[in-house]
């Protein structure tokens, strides 16, 4: 169980994601498509470290799976030279050279390949952006929010970094259509009440309120079971109380046989009545196109009906 929880949290924090100078240009205060994208271009990360790009990226290596996504979604996966061992999605990627992850470095091989940009995931800490910096490396780390329209933003922000902003807008315009088509379908319906699990046995957590998957849930036609928690954190007892009448967890590392058999969770009746669900979870936690395919899987699961 322990082992399970470790590949839990390692993907979910990897799921889990821009002032003015004489000619330089800012992507904060401005729509993408007012941003005139001129080099050298001022960028501003998650920590408000100013970082400017001379050219358009040529050279990039991505610590981020949704960033990765994003990239081939825009059309710029040329540019990619590395990536994290969880950037596995397209399955082109895997042709790209692994060069570790977020917890485990590989500053040698880093240098080596001279990148003109690297690119992280939300959770990167300061101290790894410290560390790469020192080496003289450009790091930019984005920020995702916790609704779609921060996805939206996600995907604005990479356009203007890689000069594809027509490409940015046409994706999320695609996007904003095929996810008011699936809520359209939904709306009005009547809402059973949903539990996402993202742990459990001595590490019970879930979709709360405040979370991205946990907001998804309330857009699709459900009534978020864990809504009254915080910052993924749920106990059993609570998910007893709620008794809710759906249960979507990972359909990796047999997570559905160990709940289905996990005191507590078996007594459930979305258990008893074979209400739990299995999902790809990188869906949920990479923020970017595929949230399209994740708002229609739980639109499918709360309102089969709906989609006959």
């Amino acid at each position: 169980m322990k082992k399970l929880l470790i590949i839990l949290l390692s993907i979910l924090t990897l799921s889990l994601l821009f002032s003015a100078c004489n000619n330089k240009k800012t992507i904060e205060d401005k729509k993408p498509q007012e941003v005139d994208n001129t080099y050298p271009l001022k960028v501003m990360d998650k920590f408000g470290n100013e970082i400017i790009l001379e050219n358009e990226p040529e050279r990039v290596i991505s610590y981020s799976p949704e960033l990765v996504e994003i990239m081939y979604a825009l059309g710029v996966e040329d540019t990619l030279i590395g990536r994290s061992i969880y950037c596995d999605y397209p399955d082109d990627t895997k042709e790209i050279p692994d060069m570790g992850d977020l917890f485990n470095l590989n500053i040698e091989s880093i240098v080596e390949s001279n990148p003109d940009l690297i690119l992280l995931s939300s959770m990167a800490s300061e101290e790894i952006v410290r560390t790469l910096t020192e080496q003289g490396l450009k790091v930019l780390v984005l920020d995702a929010d916790t609704n779609v329209d921060g996805v939206y933003e996600y995907i604005d922000k990479l356009g203007i970094v890689f000069n594809v902003q027509d490409q940015a807008m046409e994706l999320t315009n695609n996007m904003k259509t095929d996810i008011k088509q699936i809520i359209s379908k939904v709306q009005g319906l009547d809402q059973p009440t949903a539990y996402f699990v993202i742990g459990f046995g001595e590490f019970d957590s879930a979709a709360t309120g405040d979370t991205f998957i946990g907001q998804l849930m309330e857009q699709t036609g459900a009534t978020n079971a864990a809504a009254d928690g915080s910052n993924w954190m749920y106990s059993i007892e609570q998910l007893l109380d709620k008794d809710p009448d759906i249960l979507i967890c990972s359909k990796y590392f047999g997570t559905k046989a160990q709940i289905s058999e996990l005191e507590g969770y078996k007594e459930l009746t979305a258990v008893k009545e074979g209400k739990l669900y299995e999902v790809d979870e990188n869906i949920f936690f990479r923020q970017g196109p595929r949230t399209v395919e994740a708002i229609k899987v739980l639109a499918q699961i709360f309102h089969p009906e709906a989609f006959k």
